[in-house]
């Protein structure tokens, strides 16, 4: 947590291997990231936004352009449920393929995050950056997005980028960074 500018995402993108550091090195289970190495880190990386793109299609496309592998509809919804997007789905004019509109033009900006974070989840990620990733959701949704989180403990290392604490209230571990002076 802290205030805007003090690095957060740049952080986040260092360790996404999106940037080089200007000095020092970068290392993942002791394997520095090199440029070849970084290729092959971003391959085991989700990385959710604020800023959500989303394709003019369906939400099943929407959601399975991301998995090395045909996705069956067990999967998905299991995604979507994790994700807390599961009962506004299943309430969408026809479900999985419901269309969207441009840049999901038809969904509200929480209904956006929650497709982005089951999006993440079908892509196996061994990383998964949430940078400001639920800062559209309502009180209740991201109480379901954080207990679905807990349900992935020890399955992979979730690195949540945040302003309200409550968003990071069940870290395991929390480092503020603050702007500098």
């Amino acid at each position: 947590t802290e205030a805007s500018g003090s690095g957060k995402s740049t952080l986040a993108d260092l360790i996404a291997g999106l940037l080089k550091p200007n000095s020092g090195e970068l290392y993942c289970d002791d394997i520095l990231l090199t440029d070849e190495q970084r290729l092959v880190w971003r391959q085991k990386i989700a990385y959710v936004t604020q800023d959500i793109f989303l394709f003019n299609n369906t939400v099943r496309s929407n959601l399975s352009w991301v998995a090395n592998k045909t996705l069956n509809d067990n999967e998905i919804w299991q995604a979507l449920s994790l994700a807390a997007a599961k009962d506004f789905v299943i309430a969408l004019p026809h479900g999985l393929d419901t269309l969207i509109g441009d840049r999901g033009v038809r969904l509200s900006g929480g209904e956006k995050q929650r497709l982005a974070i089951a999006r993440a989840l079908l892509a196996e990620p061994q990383l998964l950056i949430l940078d400001e990733a639920t800062s559209a959701l309502d009180h209740e949704n991201e109480q379901k997005i954080q207990h679905a989180l807990k349900q992935l403990h020890g399955r992979l290392t979730i690195i949540i980028i945040a302003h309200r604490e409550t968003t990071i209230a069940h870290a395991d571990q929390v480092i503020a960074l603050n702007t500098p002076h």
